[in-house]
């Protein structure tokens, strides 16, 4: 029976972080702080501004985050850092992750050998018994606003920095899959009346590998007394 190669220099180095999950979270964060940091990132920046009845339409120039709270224009953080004071002030970006599943890729999740590239491009066999599970994910971006229109200017906004440079993400990540998986109803924000929402939701698959080197027998110092019922 042939033996299965797996190219572990394929697996996402989010694997090797134990916890990717949190890393996702902060990818989001630092990926959204970073395009809002810059008026020229935005794209809805004020600079070709369209008119609607000879009026500006709703730009988004003027919410430029900052490291410094006091300064920062747009809130952009994970959900457990939320303040009911804050978006009241200005609007926000929360990031939040959801539920996790797993997707068996063979049996036992299991292959029986793997395989990295040497600098030189040389495949080299690697010893151990190797396994590996799809681990499927996603995060809600929720976008809060003031009014309706500028909420669903923020969501739009998200949307499509995400979606353009989620193939280069997916790359640099090793990442398995990442979509752009929906961009829920506008709502109001149940705390506030006058605030609206808009969650937009991004999928993604890591491949979780691992490798079992046997050290010695396994359970060998399992000790197993049988004691008679009273």
């Amino acid at each position: 029976m042939p033996v299965t190669e797996v190219g572990m220099d394929v697996v996402s180095s989010l694997c090797s972080s134990q916890h990717p999950s949190n890393v996702m979270t902060g990818l989001w964060t630092r990926l959204l702080r970073e395009h809002f940091a810059n008026t020229n990132n935005l794209q809805f920046n004020g600079m070709d501004e369209a008119t609607v009845e000879g009026k500006p339409t709703l730009q988004l120039q003027q919410y430029l985050w900052s490291e410094d709270n006091t300064k920062t224009m747009i809130q952009i953080q994970p959900v457990w850092e939320y303040n009911s004071q804050d978006i009241q002030r200005r609007p926000a970006l929360y990031i939040k992750r959801n539920a996790v599943k797993f997707e068996r890729l063979g049996i036992d999740d299991g292959f029986t050998a793997g395989s990295v590239k040497s600098a030189t491009g040389q495949v080299i066999r690697v010893p151990g018994e190797y396994h590996s599970k799809m681990m499927l994910g996603s995060h809600t971006i929720f976008c809060v606003g003031q009014t309706g229109a500028e909420t669903e200017l923020l969501a739009q906004e998200v949307t499509n920095h995400i979606m353009m440079f989620g193939p280069r993400l997916r790359t640099e990540f090793k990442l398995a899959r990442l979509t752009l998986a929906e961009v829920g109803e506008l709502a109001l924000l149940d705390e506030f009346v006058e605030h609206f929402v808009v969650p937009v939701v991004v999928g993604y698959g890591i491949a979780m590998s691992w490798r079992i080197v046997e050290i010695q027998p396994f359970l060998k110092t399992l000790s197993i007394n049988v004691s008679p019922a009273p």
